[in-house]
């Protein structure tokens, strides 16, 4: 049977690492400081303020800068991070109470969303490129043979199909978002809201995962060894 190189297995774990460590990065920045910060400024204002709720906003917004200043490149979650904040601030500039702020924020995955499906509009499903720029880093080798596999039909109805599944599911956030806005106040908002939405986005990377990876599979082998190798290429060997 077939085993991964040992020189694969250093690289997974610390791909996993780094994962693992930017998530907790954004759970602190996102949640506990949106969350302390909010705590510490309500009292300060009047009641019915959208100053702490827009202070709330910074810590993302420092978090997107230091990224962009660290990174010198503005990537696709840079690109989100920054379109959530623009809906969020907006939504402050018009809205006249907590609620109708809240309910503004929640919109964002909608646009999210009207994004995805325009991508497809184009022909340019916008989960092969976000997955394009994970998997390779931005490494020219890695993404020569990343676009190998990508430019088979089968590859490109995977990655459409993924497309369909993301704009639906960031409709059903957008959805649920408002729905946590019309029912909490911004004290709870702020701490379910961010929770639903990492829920929701860990669930839908597993999807993703686990069906890109049972159907690209063949197209990966195709790429690499030629279509009538392929079945050569993946039949165990014998121990």
């Amino acid at each position: 049977m077939s085993r991964p190189s040992k020189s694969t297995t250093p690289q997974h774990h610390a791909t996993r690492k780094s994962v693992l460590r930017a998530l907790w990065q954004s759970v602190f920045l996102n949640i506990v400081c949106a969350y302390l910060l909010y705590r510490f400024f309500a009292p300060t204002f009047h009641s019915g303020s959208l100053l702490p709720l827009a202070i709330s906003g910074l810590p993302p917004l420092a978090g997107l800068a230091y990224g962009l200043i660290r990174t010198r490149t503005i990537d696709f979650i840079g690109l989100f991070a920054a379109e959530d904040i623009a809906v969020s601030m907006i939504s402050l500039i018009f809205a006249h109470s907590e609620t109708s702020a809240l309910v503004g924020r929640s919109l964002q995955n909608s646009l999210l969303g009207v994004i995805f499906l325009g991508s497809l509009v184009v022909n340019k499903p916008l989960v092969l490129y976000i997955t394009r720029q994970f998997i390779t880093g931005n490494d020219s080798d890695a993404m020569r043979r990343f676009d190998r596999v990508a430019a088979q039909s089968d590859a490109r109805t995977v990655y459409r199909i993924m497309t369909w599944v993301w704009s639906a599911v960031l409709f059903a956030k957008s959805a649920g978002s408002v729905l946590l806005a019309l029912t909490l106040s911004a004290q709870n908002y702020l701490v379910v809201s961010p929770v639903w939405t990492f829920a929701s986005d860990a669930l839908l990377v597993c999807w993703c995962l686990r069906y890109g990876y049972a159907k690209l599979k063949q197209c990966t082998v195709e790429a690499e060894c030629g279509p009538k190798q392929a079945v050569a290429c993946v039949k165990p060997t014998a121990l």
